[in-house]
């Protein structure tokens, strides 16, 4: 008798433990899907060109965060505007995931004045376009050093000494020295057209 009874409690509790142990696995399946969303996914927006604040309604919209990593300078774009992201638009994600984005500063980066002076106008050339200035204009003078050198640089019709901090972009003119002829009488200038730029910039 005390066998037979003892033999259902066991079976009993066996069927209880069995019973607990699928609850336990369903539970912690549907707390795992939830908590990580599985299944779900979202479109990534194109959010480049966009103000960061749009860019961020339009993600948020999404449920997806935007997050600035990094800034840039463009000069045909409006500050804070978005130039960059990752991940890239139009792919799949799961909802709540972080779209890095790089945007525009707005402000023009500061470079360093070439030393152009006693140089060749050619090399001059590549110094203004290889620190990210553009050539002006370039006049032709009167000079007894030979011809060719470039003997004042100039930035806004003032000198401009080597080193100096400028907004990047900004236009710089040069005077290059030219031979004294027997035909040369007069002490003036003489403006010439700088020369067309190849895509080396010479």
């Amino acid at each position: 008798m005390f066998k037979g009874l003892t033999l259902k409690i066991i079976i009993k509790n066996l069927a209880l433990a069995v019973v607990a142990f699928l609850a336990f696995l369903l539970l912690a399946m549907l707390f795992t899907g939830w908590f990580t969303r599985h299944g779900e996914s979202v479109k990534v927006p194109n959010v480049v060109g966009m103000s960061a604040e749009k860019g961020f309604t339009v993600l948020d919209d999404q449920d997806l965060e935007l997050i600035i990593i990094d800034s840039v300078y463009k000069e045909d774009l409006k500050p804070m505007t978005i130039v960059e992201q990752d991940p890239l638009p139009d792919l799949n994600v799961k909802p709540g995931r972080y779209i890095y984005v790089i945007i525009n500063t707005g402000v023009k980066p500061k470079v360093k004045m070439p030393l152009l002076t006693n140089g060749s106008a050619n090399l001059a050339l590549v110094l203004i376009k290889n620190s990210g200035l553009k050539v002006g204009r370039i006049d032709s003078v009167s000079s007894s050093f030979g011809g060719g050198l470039v003997i004042r640089q100039k930035y806004k019709g003032k000198d401009i000494p080597a080193n100096t901090l400028i907004e990047k972009g900004s236009i710089i003119d040069i005077s290059v020295s030219k031979k004294i002829s027997s035909l040369d009488t007069s002490n003036s200038s003489n403006v010439i057209a700088p020369p067309v730029e190849d895509d080396d910039g010479l």
